[in-house]
């Protein structure tokens, strides 16, 4: 497989919500921007072509994860580090609310010896949550006021993605949908303005390049949303140190249903869950009785940890 990374550069804030309006996560799942690519694909009458790729791993993409200039972040890889301050209750706090380390620091924090409170107010730099009020107003009925939760990525900030391809034909594919989805935004809201990004692709910095190579690792990390298939589960858990999350949500679609419709819940490994044993994943229908199947993606992208 070929590897690029795609940092999404945000001209706007990014509305990435857990069930609230109020919300604004400065991350997202790979499910989130696959659902996106398929809303690009149905105007361009080219969504089995993705979901073909993607069945058949000829294409694959990481969760949304943060960078800050030329620094890239990884999930904060889910087992025990052991520091030279164990008894120190501040440096132990610390460690428990990183969730993203930097690439070219990562063998320090899996050693113990990363500087934590450095590192902490460097990603605090990321950019900010901002809460901005907005006015519905309804024929004949008063206007009513509600809020948006959304993050704003500071200078030279915002979220990049790995992506796996086999054929220029497949990554050319990808930013024919890339380059659609910079004007229509990802996330929610995205009517509103929410969302926009310019886009810049590169190859995999040599540090990340270099944990890309799994075969090398007997411990890998998830960088995306997954979910084995169930002939995998079984195997894929053995000795395995993972975080289930609940994906849920409706149905952004005008023709499946004439009222808005709520999805199957879906229960998937999250960015940061360890396993020795890979899997495959794959795209799961999270229809309910909908006139069409419902697309979620979980197929995994691992990097290399010890």
């Amino acid at each position: 497989m070929n590897f690029k990374i795609c940092k999404m550069h945000f001209s706007t804030g990014l509305h990435i919500g857990k069930g609230l309006l109020t919300d604004g996560e400065p991350v997202f799942y790979a499910d989130t921007l696959f659902s996106a690519l398929c809303h690009e694909a149905l105007k361009m009458e080219s969504l089995e072509r993705l979901l073909q790729y993607c069945r058949e791993g000829r294409l694959k993409l990481s969760d949304g994860m943060p960078f800050i200039q030329d620094e890239l972040y990884l999930p904060k890889p889910l087992f025990r580090v052991e520091t030279d301050e164990e008894g120190n209750s501040k440096v132990k706090k610390l460690f428990k609310k990183l969730k993203y380390i930097p690439v070219g620091k990562f063998e320090e924090y899996i050693q113990g010896n990363l500087d934590v409170q450095k590192e902490k107010e460097k990603y605090d730099g990321l950019g900010k949550f901002q809460m901005t009020q907005k006015v519905s107003v309804a024929r004949e009925e008063e206007p009513e006021p509600y809020f948006v939760g959304s993050y704003h990525f500071q200078k030279d900030t915002g979220l990049y993605v790995i992506v796996a391809y086999d054929t220029e034909e497949v990554f050319e594919f990808l930013m024919e949908l890339m380059r659609a989805l910079e004007y229509s935004g990802i996330g929610g809201k995205r009517t509103s303005g929410y969302g926009k990004f310019q886009l810049e692709c590169s190859d995999l910095p040599l540090e990340l390049g270099e944990r890309i190579n799994i075969e090398k690792y007997s411990l890998k990390m998830l960088v995306s949303l997954a979910l084995p298939k169930e002939d995998e589960l079984k195997k894929a858990c053995s000795d395995a140190n993972f975080q289930v999350i609940k994906r849920s949500g409706f149905v952004a679609s005008d023709t499946y249903a004439e009222h808005l419709q709520r999805k199957k819940d879906f229960y998937a490994f999250a960015g940061g869950s360890c396993f020795h044993d890979t899997f495959d994943g794959d795209i799961y229908d999270v229809s309910l009785g909908g006139r069409h199947s419902v697309y979620k993606y979980a197929i995994p992208v691992f990097v290399g940890v010890k």
